[in-house]
């Protein structure tokens, strides 16, 4: 097998003559030798190949991708080191503790779900910093004091006039507020 991360029902293809009860058995031996490593119940990876998390997340709980926490400190838009990979997913809720660190999904109506590389998973900066908005919006100030206070930083580098053209497709205005206030507390 090619891939590094992959599903019980891959591995079944690729086995296509083995007998399904002699293939479980052979992975769960395989797991308990080291030479594969269980993710979650049905997907398994092989240690050596994993190269990032992004490779889990691809294959962990899907649709989803890269937002919140974790891509705004991808990109440096605030200091605080996310512990955990977070994504947002049309599915429900769900966190996941793996060997390679935790995996954690925010559901996101499918309207919403839009905004991010196919490939890498992650979403765009300003789609992720819209995302940030959306789901916290319960919590956020639209204030320059409060956006001081979360230690947000490097807003130069995000298109807000973009970013707020993806706020408005959210059609609430707080997120718009948000948005807009942040930018305001980047720009001086």
């Amino acid at each position: 097998m090619t891939k590094s991360v992959f599903t019980i029902e891959e591995a079944r293809r690729v086995a296509w003559g083995t007998n399904p009860k002699v293939l479980q058995v052979d992975l769960h031996n395989w797991t308990r030798g080291g030479e594969l490593v269980l993710l979650r119940r049905g997907i398994y990876g092989f240690p050596e190949r994993i190269k990032d998390k992004i490779e889990i997340a691809k294959v962990l709980y899907g649709p989803a991708y890269v937002s919140l926490e974790y891509a705004l400190h991808q990109y440096g838009l605030i200091p605080d080191v996310a512990f955990a990979v977070t994504l947002v997913t049309t599915r429900l809720p769900r966190h996941f503790k793996t060997a390679y660190g935790e995996f954690s999904y925010r559901k996101i109506q499918p309207r919403l779900f839009w905004g991010y590389d196919p490939d890498t998973l992650m979403g765009e900066r300003e789609k992720v910093m819209v995302d940030y908005c959306y789901l916290n919006s319960g919590r956020l100030i639209a204030k320059p004091d409060f956006w001081e206070s979360q230690r947000w930083q490097n807003l130069d580098q995000v298109d807000f006039k973009k970013a707020i053209s993806y706020a408005r497709r959210f059609g609430n205005k707080k997120v718009v507020r948000l948005v807009r206030s942040l930018g305001e507390y980047g720009a001086a």
